[in-house]
């Protein structure tokens, strides 16, 4: 359900089991995640309090809508902290290529699709559906090359080991663990720079031993990564543009 309170910020109310409220900016809409026992008035009340930081992100998002990689020819994404220039190409094989371009002094991410779909691809909404989906797949295998033997690498020196891993691809988070020492991780992930890709690693594998945000679950990851700070202010910096979703055209 969708209310408006009086600071005119427009938001929606997730109830569950949960026994804290949150809040989450998403693509420039307010989700307020709560337990069934809070009520309305007090919903409204946090919301002001907190309306500053709201605005400032609801802000900061729609500024970065223009900068979001919308998958046409010449757009540009985040590739292991790198922006890189899309180029795309229909031919026999289908294949994802990447390269550098020496003129530029910039990468390029070749998206080759199928030569026979051509004309089925004939708008710009079609066409940018067909390069995102074959960018996530070329996302997830990079992301099995990868994240797996990182997580073997950091298992051992941390001697924290996970039950099973797990590669999808996930909207709001970049990995997770569970109480059954399940890891997952966002395939997105490869939009990262190697070094924060280690901090998510290292961070997940800290939860097998403190399932929460505890200062003894700081401590922890501080001794396996003491540049855990520098890796959290990365990713706040480019959250705007690490945005995944089709454009609206």
């Amino acid at each position: 359900m969708k209310i408006v309170n009086k600071s005119v910020i427009e938001y929606q109310v997730v109830r569950s089991r949960r026994k804290t409220l949150s809040l989450q900016v998403r693509h420039g809409q307010v989700i307020v995640r709560a337990p069934y026992c809070i009520d309305e008035k007090f919903i409204c009340t946090f919301i002001d309090k907190k309306s500053a930081w709201l605005k400032a992100k609801i802000a900061q998002q729609s500024q970065a809508k223009d900068f979001c990689c919308d998958f046409s020819e010449g757009s540009t994404l985040f590739l292991f902290g790198q922006l890189v220039i899309l180029r795309i190409i229909f031919a026999k094989q289908v294949r994802t290529e990447l390269a550098d371009d020496d003129i530029n002094n910039q990468q390029v991410l070749t998206i080759v699709l199928a030569e026979r779909n051509k004309n089925k691809l004939h708008n710009r909404v079609l066409l940018a559906a067909a390069v995102k989906k074959q960018i996530e797949k070329y996302f997830k295998q990079q992301a099995e090359n990868i994240i797996l033997p990182k997580v073997i690498t950091y298992s051992q020196l941390t001697s924290l080991t996970p039950t099973s891993i797990k590669i999808r691809q996930y909207r709001a988070r970049w990995g997770s663990c569970n109480n059954r020492g399940e890891l997952s991780f966002n395939y997105l992930l490869m939009m990262l720079p190697i070094d924060v890709i280690n901090y998510v690693v290292i961070h997940e594998l800290c939860h097998l031993q403190h399932l929460n945000h505890s200062k003894a679950f700081w401590q922890l990851v501080a001794k396996f990564f003491p540049d855990y700070i520098q890796a959290k202010q990365w990713i706040k910096i480019n959250q705007s543009a690490l945005l995944w979703r089709l454009p609206s055209y």
